[in-house]
């Protein structure tokens, strides 16, 4: 009689037992058509409708071809290849969000563009197709879709850089990840088996909920719809890091979506690491952390506004000494740390600087830059699934190091944010072949030499068209000026300018980046050019006759926010600079009118009140004016100029006492008010010949 088996060895006959079944079962779902749940749809996002990149037309040779759809041309490169791959040729698509695309120019400066240069020259031995297929703010559950579309292509690699465009669109997930960690793992293994699928596809057949209550995921729009077009600036952004960890799941979820993509339709994968501009600029939002209190709050910003008058001064350490104790209060404001890198920067604590800049990219609650968990994803999702892997980011920063003796990269490199200069996109297409020569895809031949790289890259900028360049670097710093970016997208509306003479937009965003962080007078000629170029544009008028009130050009003035207020009557700045014009002219009835409307528009500026109140005295509405001067200082209570008139009328109507209290007011506050002193010492020989 055989001897009994032990429990571990009948444990380990079960196990190999069942390992054979769902094998065979997974073979038999395989061999019937059914795909894994990931490979059909993101379980967290649908779409309302999937309108296709490619669609087909019949070539001059007969032959079929696929060409970029009519209708995804605003967010894609006009591109043409065929159905059919011909014998021979080595199929890239390359795939992501704007850099991909070549933002703010187009493809032929792409990394794809370069790469498909490049290409040939460095072996010779096949034929090479790069097709463009990034899309502007596509983030990656779109780019997974588009994957899937093209795997039905004979792809022979997906390269993708898909990093900075997670947080631009509305999506909420409700309760799809209020699991643990291991159930969401437990998951996403689960997801990828066509037995899964399987039992997915008995329980929604077998479901009898409506349609609509039926779908977990988050149905959105067909095309992208960023939260930024809905808004003036981020304001729509708000520190919520559950959303974050959520899209950071989801972000995962998509990488290992491509992989498996990219497995099922046998090409290889390239994940490409994100790089971008810390060092030049600026968060998008910034807000104190939850709960911090208004006394808090108040000694936050009188720190770091000190901190910025001293840096303006040259007082370097006694500025980050202000910095340092705003941040004991909240060191998770990103534009602190944005502000503290700059000043590092200066001080040439190169090393401090990057840390500060990284914590800026981190804790800015607009987040278009990658943040670490992104970084960090693309080199683990390249490990764990053997694809293969450029580290972007760690390149550029060698490159920044030797270039420049730190890794802070800035201008230098970028256009903006996360836009690549056309030379960083040359030198991403050479890092790229690198890493396809490693993964023996390339053979470089004795031709592939630094002159035969010059030769092209001399090729590829003979070929841009600097009407067309400018017109890109005009549009870059339009969303710029629109998100309040002034200090960079001055300098980039300059640029287009150079290649597009007299420009009508590139020179408006000039000057209005001048006005508002430069000496605003050198605006003065950008706008007067405006307005001689077209008298009904509205948006010079305003800001021309503001600049020349302050020129004290009032008559000038005048004229120019006339014209402003008749074509746009809706805005109180307009109509208080009028009426402030009115009043320095002696118009002193325009002048009320307009400081009404001002008023009415923009209630409780103390400002228009403070004018309107002195008008008044002017047309002899006194007792008006006695209570619109009390309205200013309720606004404003330490206001000289108002405590100076205030007496002044009182000492007209007789109330001295009065009178000479708000005078020395006045005095206390501006010992050189010269106009102030002289009324108090009337105002005290008044009263004294009165006793």
């Amino acid at each position: 009689m055989a001897a009994p088996l032990s429990w571990r060895k009948k444990l380990l006959f079960s196990a190999i037992t069942l390992l054979l079944f769902f094998a065979l079962l997974e073979g038999g779902l395989a061999v019937i058509g059914f795909r894994p749940v990931t490979d059909e749809h993101d379980p967290f996002v649908g779409f309302a409708g999937y309108l296709p990149l490619f669609e087909e037309q019949t070539g001059e040779d007969g032959q079929t071809e696929m060409i970029t759809a009519e209708n995804k041309l605003v967010w894609f490169n006009d591109q043409v290849f065929l159905k059919k791959k011909p014998e021979g040729v080595y199929r890239i698509f390359c795939l992501g969000g704007s850099t991909t695309y070549g933002r703010p120019f187009r493809d032929p400066t792409s990394f794809a563009g370069w790469l498909r240069e490049f290409l040939p020259a460095a072996d010779s031995s096949r034929e090479w197709e790069v097709i463009n297929a990034g899309g502007v703010s596509y983030a990656s559950y779109r780019v997974s879709a588009v994957m899937e579309e093209l795997a039905e292509y004979e792809p022979d690699l997906f390269i993708v850089y898909s990093v900075h465009n997670e947080f631009l669109e509305r999506r909420t997930y409700g309760e799809m990840f209020a699991k643990s960690q291991l159930s969401l793992k437990i998951n996403a293994v689960l997801s990828r088996t066509r037995t899964w699928a399987a039992i997915d596809h008995l329980i929604r057949r077998d479901r009898t909920v409506p349609e609509d209550e039926s779908k977990s995921e988050y149905i959105m729009p067909a095309e992208v719809d960023e939260m930024l077009n809905h808004t003036v600036g981020p304001v729509d952004y708000h520190r919520d890091p559950e959303w974050r960890g959520q899209v950071i799941k989801h972000y995962e979820l998509n990488l290992n979506r491509m992989a498996d993509i990219a497995e099922r339709c046998g090409a290889k994968m390239m994940l490409v690491s994100p790089a971008s501009n810390i060092k030049d600029c600026s968060p998008f939002k910034s807000e104190l952390a939850e709960g911090t209190s208004e006394e808090d709050e108040n000694a936050f910003w009188d720190n770091f506004q000190e901190a910025e008058e001293l840096v303006v001064f040259g007082k370097n350490d006694e500025a980050l000494a202000a910095y340092e104790e705003a941040l004991k209060i909240d060191d998770t404001c990103a534009h602190l740390q944005y502000r503290l890198g700059k000043l590092y920067v200066q001080m040439e604590r190169h090393e401090d600087a990057n840390k500060a800049f990284e914590r800026a990219v981190n804790e800015d609650i607009c987040p278009l830059r990658a943040v670490d968990e992104i970084v960090e994803l693309n080199r683990r999702i390249a490990e764990q699934r053997n694809a293969l892997f450029v580290d972007f980011g760690k390149l550029l920063n060698d490159v920044c190091q030797e270039e420049h003796g730190h890794t802070n990269l800035g201008a230098e490199y970028f256009l903006d944010h996360v836009h690549p200069t056309i030379d960083v996109h040359r030198r991403m297409a050479l890092w790229i072949l690198d890493e396809m020569a490693r993964a023996k895809i390339v053979t470089t031949s004795d031709q592939w030499t630094e002159e035969k790289r010059d030769e092209i890259a001399e090729n590829v900028l003979a070929m841009v068209d600097s009407f067309e360049q400018g017109v890109a670097l005009r549009n870059l710093a339009k969303v710029l000026h629109w998100a309040g970016k002034f200090d960079e997208a001055g300098p980039i509306a300059e640029q287009a300018m150079l290649l597009i003479t007299d420009d009508f937009e590139s020179m408006y965003i000039a000057a209005e980046c001048i006005r508002h962080v430069g000496e605003p007078q050198e605006a003065l000629p950008y706008y007067q050019k405006l307005v001689e170029q077209d008298v009904f544009f509205w948006q010079a008028h305003i800001p021309l006759g503001g600049l020349l009130a302050d020129r004290k050009d009032y008559e000038g003035a005048r004229d120019h926010l006339t014209i402003g207020v008749a074509l746009q009557p809706d805005g109180w700045y307009a109509h208080q600079e009028l009426g402030i014009a009115h009043f320095h002219l002696g118009e002193y009835k325009l002048a009320l009118e307009s400081l009404t409307e001002a008023d009415k528009q923009g209630p409780e500026d103390p400002r228009t009140l403070y004018f309107m109140a002195r008008t008044q005295v002017e047309l002899g509405m006194k007792d008006e004016a006695l209570k619109m001067f009390r309205e200013v200082l309720k606004l404003d209570e330490s206001d000289p100029a108002t405590h100076n008139h205030l007496g002044a009328l009182l000492m007209d109507m007789g109330e001295l006492k009065d009178a000479i209290k708000h005078l020395e007011i006045a005095v206390e506050s501006w010992p050189d008010y010269e106009e102030a002193d002289i009324n108090l010492q009337n105002a005290k020989e008044m009263l004294e010949k009165k006793k």
